[in-house]
């Protein structure tokens, strides 16, 4: 299976479960969260992967993401750029090299430039949502008891493989 049907999949997950939550479920700021919400969450993973998407074709740059209140606040909207990612994601045959530009300072405006591929920044994007997804299902579980998701939401394929043995 190739990365991106796993993010695929991952991403399916997630959407399952958001169809579960309600719209003030999601955009609730939770103390849980250190006030933040769920949707934050699903925002911040969302655009990682747009940021991909939309990339120009040498390079990305995550600290160049849109932080688009309205994915974080209308989980309809949400539900809505999921199916626009994932087919964003069928597309990822061919590996390509990238550019990956960050700031990693808090003070300076130094920008570092690392070589990597397509492949891996959506192997990134997957890990990445996964982490969120832990915080998630935190969130989720401090909410309701209703909502099913299935057990290894929000962890890691290495920690199932490694728990089922």
């Amino acid at each position: 299976m190739s990365i991106a049907s796993h993010c695929i999949n991952n991403l399916k997950q997630l959407q399952t479960i958001l169809e579960k939550l309600s719209n003030e479920q999601y955009a609730r700021p939770l103390e849980i969260l250190s006030n933040s919400s769920i949707g934050a969450h699903v925002r911040h993973i969302l655009e990682f992967y747009i940021c991909l998407i939309r990339r120009d074709k040498h390079g990305i740059s995550y600290d160049k993401r849109d932080r688009n209140k309205r994915l974080e606040e209308e989980r309809s909207y949400c539900l809505q750029m999921i199916p626009a990612i994932i087919s964003a994601l069928e597309t990822y045959t061919t590996d390509q090299e990238l550019l990956l530009t960050s700031n990693f300072s808090e003070k300076s405006d130094e920008v570092v430039e690392l070589k990597t591929s397509l492949f891996r920044e959506v192997a990134y994007c997957f890990e990445h949502s996964v982490h969120h997804e832990a915080i998630i299902k935190i969130a989720i579980n401090s909410l309701c008891d209703e909502i099913e998701m299935v057990e290894t939401f929000g962890v890691a394929a290495s920690t199932v493989r490694f728990n089922n043995n």
